[in-house]
């Protein structure tokens, strides 16, 4: 899995705001607010494929969280992401 291109994050008052020139004003409401840990996620992996592995490790190394926490929080950010539509195969 792969973040799609030109997505970018910025810190809005309500918190972060992920979007992106494919996006519509509409889709920014859905995306706000984005935890320290997803901003941290999407800002390290980029263009770069990962899986749950590799965001489980993010995870771990980043926020000292332990790798059983850190694999169903990685799974839970790739399904919600791929559910607003910002990843890609």
């Amino acid at each position: 899995m792969r973040l799609k291109k030109d997505i970018e994050i910025e810190k809005g008052p309500d918190g972060y705001v992920l979007g992106g020139e494919d996006m519509e004003a509409s889709e920014y409401d859905m995306l706000t607010p984005l935890s320290d840990e997803a901003v941290f996620l999407i800002e390290k992996v980029g263009q770069d494929e990962f899986d749950e592995d590799t965001l489980a490790g993010l995870l771990c190394s980043e926020f000292g969280m332990d790798y059983s926490r850190a694999i169903d929080e990685a799974l839970a950010y790739m399904n919600h992401w791929q559910d607003i539509g910002i990843t890609r195969w």
